[in-house]
């Protein structure tokens, strides 16, 4: 009765069969195999971070490093903004007075504060999910798979 037609085949399955759609790659970049992948070693966070943001560079990469293909060295500048954003969250939770405060006058007020970590809190679930780092968002990754340790991956000869 007028269906929509059939379901797209997984990009696995058509590449497989050698019958890929360009335009249906979720990414030519990665899927050329030439990215350095953060797997062997944790890069030190960048010295301008908060401390708070520091400990959530290490965390979440100690965690994504285990898995080949997860976060490369050129989602480092992102992730960064992810690790600021948290920073400046944690900041404004230890200073806010709540979500509302009471003035001279005994007028309730927002505090600004709070108004500007919820606007914080936006942008961190956000880039939050741009790393996979929520339940659904985990579902929608595509992974890398690992090269073989034998094979040559930079065609040197070493």
């Amino acid at each position: 009765m007028g269906g929509r037609g059939p379901s797209p085949q997984p990009i696995a399955v058509l590449k497989a069969k050698g019958t890929i759609n360009v335009t249906r790659a979720n990414d030519q970049i990665a899927d050329a195999n030439e990215l350095d992948w953060i797997y062997k070693e944790i890069p030190t966070p960048p010295d301008d971070l908060t401390e708070k943001a520091k400990n959530i560079w290490n965390q979440q990469l100690l965690q994504s490093r285990k898995i080949y293909g997860y976060i490369s060295f050129i989602d480092l500048s992102m992730f960064k903004e992810y690790c600021y954003v948290y920073g400046e969250m944690e900041y404004l939770k230890e200073h806010t007075k709540g979500r509302t405060y009471t003035d001279d006058k005994g007028t309730i007020r927002l505090d600004p504060l709070y108004m500007e970590l919820n606007k914080l809190r936006k942008d961190f679930i956000r880039l939050s999910q741009e790393f996979g780092f929520s339940p659904s968002a985990r579902t929608r990754i595509t992974l890398q798979n690992k090269p073989d340790e034998n094979t040559d991956i930079y065609g040197d000869g070493i």
